[in-house]
């Protein structure tokens, strides 16, 4: 595998990856700290790094398993969270939203949500004699500049929207949710 087949399937990994941190960083009406910008984006990245790598190494006894559930996981988790952004979205309420990142569990939640695909493409990679470190360098890589640049880009929307973008960022989860479920299921 080449440094450009690496760079797609990394790209590929990252964009359910940074659908979901612009749908997020929506939640977000004022100026986002770089900080935490940054320990989102370190979150996302480990999350991705570790489940490729765990794919890798496990192998296809694992597959099996993760494989007939992960589309449920991960659906269950956005659709739950989506809502919860919808439903902060309507209401009357000015206060930042309960759903944003500041839960460290809403954070590893998504972050697992998002990765649990590169648990198995990792393991395909390994099966077709790929090379590790450059695929999951160029993983790391585009997962870390995709959760930034999709956090910026949702807060950045979010103060300049409000509570529209918020709603269409929980949409827009659910959406993912949705669509993640259907092509578990092979529909």
């Amino acid at each position: 595998m080449n440094i450009l087949s690496s760079l797609l399937v990394a790209l590929g990994l990252s964009m359910d990856n940074f659908a979901v941190t612009v749908a997020s960083g929506c939640c977000h009406r004022e100026k986002v700290p770089f900080s935490y910008i940054f320990k989102v984006s370190i979150c996302f990245t480990l999350a991705h790094f570790i489940m490729f790598s765990a794919g890798w190494f496990c192998g296809a006894e694992a597959a099996r398993y993760i494989g007939a559930v992960d589309h449920w996981i991960a659906f269950l988790i956005l659709v739950f969270i989506g809502v919860r952004m919808i439903k902060e979205a309507f209401s009357s309420s000015d206060e930042e939203s309960a759903c944003s990142f500041h839960s460290l569990k809403t954070l590893l939640a998504l972050s697992v949500a998002t990765s649990l695909d590169a648990l198995l493409v990792g393991m395909g990679m390994a099966f077709a004699s790929s090379v590790f470190w450059p695929t999951v360098c160029m993983l790391s890589l585009c997962v870390f500049v995709t959760s930034w640049a999709g956090f910026y880009l949702g807060a950045w929307l979010g103060h300049k929207f409000g509570k529209l973008m918020e709603g269409l960022g929980g949409l827009a989860l659910v959406s993912i949710g949705v669509k993640l479920l259907l092509e578990g299921l092979g529909i």
